[in-house]
């Protein structure tokens, strides 16, 4: 058995999923971010981060459109490597309901994704079960791309 750290997200409409411990880089509490015209309800802001445009993605909305949006979101900056394999890192925000917690996490928890989230298997890499709940293990990769 084999086990690691990582960080429980919280989303709109009490949408919950994981990313790895060294995913998460920065949180922007009261972030300004700015709106897309015509962009998804999901993918409709943008933060300005070091120098940078972040697309802001936000799950909650994306796995149920009719959640409610966050009065007072928090931008969790992560990064991932890109697409192309190469050395390089690209970054996005997610759009959190509330503070990441550190959770561990042992590959005897593994599960399949229930039928009520198949839909997250597009964004999703594994899933295991933490308290009778099923999580999704986020793929930053695929969910950005």
């Amino acid at each position: 058995m084999s086990r690691c750290s990582g960080w429980l997200l919280t989303f709109a409409g009490d949408a919950q999923a994981v990313i790895g411990q060294r995913e998460l880089l920065h949180l922007v509490h009261r972030s300004e971010t700015h709106q897309v015209p015509c962009a998804p309800p999901y993918c409709r802001r943008v933060l300005l981060w070091e120098q940078g445009v972040l697309p802001v993605f936000d799950v909650g909305v994306w796995a149920d459109p009719s959640a409610q949006g966050i009065a007072d979101p928090i931008v969790a900056v992560v990064g991932f490597q890109s697409a192309d394999g190469a050395s390089s890192h690209e970054f996005g925000g997610l759009l959190l309901a509330s503070a990441p917690q550190r959770i561990d996490v042992d590959d005897a928890w593994a599960c399949e994704l229930p039928s009520a989230l198949q839909s997250w298997r597009r964004i999703s890499c594994a899933c295991f079960e933490r308290d009778e709940r099923p999580l999704p293990v986020l793929d930053l990769q695929r969910l950005f791309n």
